[in-house]
């Protein structure tokens, strides 16, 4: 979140949501919905989830 803050991205983090969008970036009229994990992968039944939620929304989670 410091990263693309310092890169002049508008943050909200989404703490103990237990949703896959962690983070909700904003700038210049452009949205990035992110997952942060410290593993760098999605278990089985996260991947399910954040693809229903993208198919949903019709959104792109990034997994950061």
């Amino acid at each position: 979140m410091k990263k693309l803050e310092q890169e002049g991205w508008f943050c909200i983090r989404s703490a103990g949501s237990h949703s896959p969008i962690d983070i909700i970036a904003i700038k210049s009229g452009q949205f990035r919905f992110i997952q942060s994990k410290k593993t760098g992968y999605l278990s089985p039944q996260e991947r399910k989830e954040k693809e229903e939620l993208e198919q949903k929304l019709g959104i792109n989670i990034e997994v950061m």
